[in-house]
């Protein structure tokens, strides 16, 4: 009797541990394809947070170009598109009924592009949203136990805050208007003004003079700065924008004596396609896009009757890339535009001396190009009109919300979305 019992307990035991393996394996099974599907849903998470930031950025920076909300909408589709055909996002599929492209003046209500009023004149900054919903992923177990697999991500970007930092800036100075800091130190000329339609001649200036005396940094002084490097050949290098020198609002800077006709003339030169110096076409060095200049060309005593504005270097150069009227002879498809763009430090001359000296920065500008610098020495002035903001590749922004100055295209935390 108690042999039956045993051989009936053993065989119950057995029983037991069939049971407790099977819902082991079952246990190990689910965490396996928790595992498997889980890493290959945040891997694709990651990859679409990626495309939909790039997207936004894209987006971002041609509506800052050309307030065009339906080609900065193509952009940002575009470069999804781009995204998605690249090696290993092949199951990252962008549509019309998952992709939404919107946008916004002040980031919190973000509508479509057809239903989007541009503001006037600049008068605030637009923002792009890009989100991308339910994207179904590849299931290798998880459907077993009936999860969801998909992702979304979304992504907003626009202009920053006026930068306090960077690392874009070109060998010369302007001098402030102390009394007036609120109008981008006396430069800003009205309300409202906006560089792209305006053509005012209080707006254009003689940013280097051909004579010493005739600047406002003092005896020696030709308005250039010593950038901490090697002398003039810094000075063209900068000019050209080929190196990377970094200021900051409030720091000081070192002022650069002597006329420099030669580098100056040779790297500013390098942004209207003239390459007649040791610096060379390359990488980031290459001609501006549009080159037309005032004609007749400017002197120190003509320099505000100038024929050629931004606004017609804004308006010939959207007409040229649109294929619409173009002169080709100062047309360059594989220049870059903006390349006649100057961010320049705004300093305290005050209680400047003459000779090298140290100068504080009290804000940063930007100052359009209009010819180039002649290579002769009482001929060698820089004329340039003064744009209220422009974009740069990088810097650091302060807390001051203006608008006016040097700007980056950033991305922003998206309100709608506490993952973004």
């Amino acid at each position: 009797m108690r042999r039956k019992m045993q051989r009936a307990t053993r065989r119950t035991q057995k029983g037991i541990t069939l049971v407790l393996i099977s819902m082991v394996l079952l246990i190990l099974l689910g965490m396996a394809a928790f595992g498997i599907d889980l890493n290959h849903q945040v891997l694709n998470k990651t990859r679409l947070q990626n495309a939909v930031d790039a997207a936004a950025l894209a987006g971002a920076v041609v509506v800052d170009d050309n307030g065009n909300v339906s080609a900065a909408e193509n952009a940002a589709r575009a470069t999804l598109t781009s995204i998605s055909a690249s090696e290993g996002n092949a199951e990252l599929t962008f549509t019309d009924s998952n992709t939404a492209v919107t946008f916004s003046t002040d980031r919190s209500t973000f509508v479509s592009a057809a239903s989007f009023t541009p503001p006037i004149s600049g008068e605030y900054d637009i923002y792009v949203r890009v989100a991308v919903t339910d994207i179904g992923l590849m299931q290798y177990l998880s459907d077993l136990f009936g999860i969801n697999k998909n992702v979304s991500a979304s992504a907003v970007a626009g202009r920053s805050a006026a930068i306090t930092y960077t690392c874009n800036i070109s060998p010369i100075a302007m001098c402030a208007d102390t009394s007036s800091p609120n109008t981008t130190w006396g430069y800003v000329p009205q309300p409202g003004y906006d560089p792209t339609v305006d053509r005012i001649p209080s707006t254009l200036y003689q940013m280097k003079p051909a004579d010493h005396k005739s600047g406002g940094i003092g005896p020696g002084n030709f308005h250039l700065l010593d950038l901490g490097t090697s002398g003039k050949n810094a000075v063209r290098d900068a000019f050209a924008g080929a190196t990377n020198n970094c200021i900051t609002i409030g720091n000081n800077i070192d002022t650069e004596t002597g006329k420099g006709t030669g580098p100056v003339a040779q790297g500013i030169n390098t942004r209207f396609g003239k390459f007649n110096g040791p610096t060379q076409e390359g990488g980031t060095v290459k001609s501006d896009k549009y080159t037309e200049e005032p004609s007749p060309n400017l002197n120190e005593n003509t320099f505000q009757n100038s024929s050629f504005y931004y606004a017609d270097y804004v308006a010939a150069l959207a007409s040229c890339e649109s294929g619409g009227a173009c002169n080709n002879s100062h047309y360059d498809a594989d220049g870059s535009s903006g390349r006649r763009i100057l961010r320049v430090p705004i300093i305290d001359c005050d209680s400047t001396t003459g000779g090298k000296q140290s100068v504080t920065v009290l804000g940063l500008g930007c100052f359009f190009l209009l010819q180039e610098v002649k290579q002769k020495g009482n001929e060698s002035q820089i004329f340039g009109q003064f744009l209220e903001d422009c974009v740069i590749n990088n810097g650091s922004t302060g807390t001051d919300p203006t608008d006016k100055g040097l700007y980056k295209i950033q991305l922003y935390k998206d309100p709608f979305s506490g993952a973004s």
